[in-house]
């Protein structure tokens, strides 16, 4: 699997993915921006294509279990780094996580289901 793997990524060529990646990472932050009261975590110019997000007077689980029955997956929690979170005060985020199978109407789903679990939690 790791050599079929290896091969399908010098197919589509490493710089391909990753602009591709870094495209959908640029697109998604803006759209997340947008929503009031969201608050974006690690802005760094050449991350990972990773996009942590909290959103405010909302648990990060519930936030994500709505997304769940939107049909957008991503995760919850502390993803490790608990310490991190606890310096800027946040207990938890979602953390949505974008690749080459991925594209904009993935992105824009996201937005859309943030902003019903907003409506929602409201």
């Amino acid at each position: 699997a790791l050599g079929a793997a290896i091969d399908y990524v010098n197919k589509v060529g490493f710089e391909k993915i990753q602009a591709i990646e870094h495209e959908l990472l640029e697109y998604a932050t803006a759209e997340l921006k947008k929503i009031p009261g969201i608050r974006i975590l690690g802005e760094a110019r050449d991350k990972a294509p990773i996009l942590s997000f909290a959103l405010d007077q909302t648990h990060h689980s519930d936030l994500a279990q709505i997304l769940d029955q939107e049909g957008v997956a991503v995760r919850a929690g502390h993803h490790c780094t608990m310490p991190l979170l606890k310096r800027f005060n946040v207990t938890g985020t979602v953390r949505a996580s974008f690749s080459i199978f991925n594209n904009k109407a993935d992105v824009d789903a996201l937005v859309k289901a943030v902003l019903k679990a907003k409506e929602m939690l409201s």
